[in-house]
């Protein structure tokens, strides 16, 4: 275990145990691939997901040393362009990324929103809610009764509490859920909007 280097207690990244197992299959059956990046008191800058993963296999670190004005390539001496295991690599690796998530409240808290659009990271966050309802233009809206009595957001730390939540209330519910009304009502089909 490299003791030395420390995952970043404000890690913006949410690694839930989908994204840590798919992280932990590809370095377990393909080996290391994505350097890390750590300041210089050896805190996880980016890859906290990947160091943890290889921590728990077992997999030797190497620290090289760079003030970021260099890029550091990681060469596979091991692979070839057409090997098999080069394909699975790319698409783990990418794969990986899409299965985490940003923790948008705790980016919320470091970065006001002229920021975040300058690096062209979008969030929910806006000075202005009601700007991109305002783009579409006048329409007439007709909104039956969709107010509900009480709303609740329920965070949960790993996806074994997520499906024990939905089966427990008997929710029909995915992973890009966003809302839902308890007991669950039939989705009514929304009119279109022409111009």
């Amino acid at each position: 275990m490299c003791k030395t280097i420390k995952l970043d207690e404000k890690n913006y990244r949410l690694h839930g145990d989908k994204n840590k197992r798919i992280i932990r299959k590809s370095l377990a059956e393909l080996g290391a691939a994505r350097s890390i990046v750590v300041d210089n008191e050896n805190y996880i800058i980016a890859g906290n997901g990947v160091f943890e993963m290889s921590q728990e296999l077992g997999i030797k670190t190497r620290i090289v040393e760079s003030d970021g004005s260099e890029l550091i390539v990681v060469k596979r001496t091991d692979i070839a362009a057409d090997d098999e295991k080069r394909k699975l690599l790319a698409l783990a690796d990418n794969h990986a990324s899409d299965t985490s998530e940003f923790d948008i409240d705790l980016i919320a808290s470091d970065f006001d929103v002229e920021e975040l659009d300058a690096w062209e990271f979008e969030t929910n966050i806006d000075n202005d809610p009601t700007k991109e309802f305002n783009e579409l233009g006048d329409f007439e809206f007709n909104n039956n009764n969709v107010q509900s009595w009480k709303s609740l957001i329920v965070h949960f730390d790993n996806e074994t509490d997520f499906n024990q939540f939905k089966n427990l209330l008997d929710l029909k519910i995915t992973d890009k859920t966003k809302s839902t009304y308890f007991p669950q009502k039939e989705k009514e089909k929304a009119p279109e909007i022409y111009e």
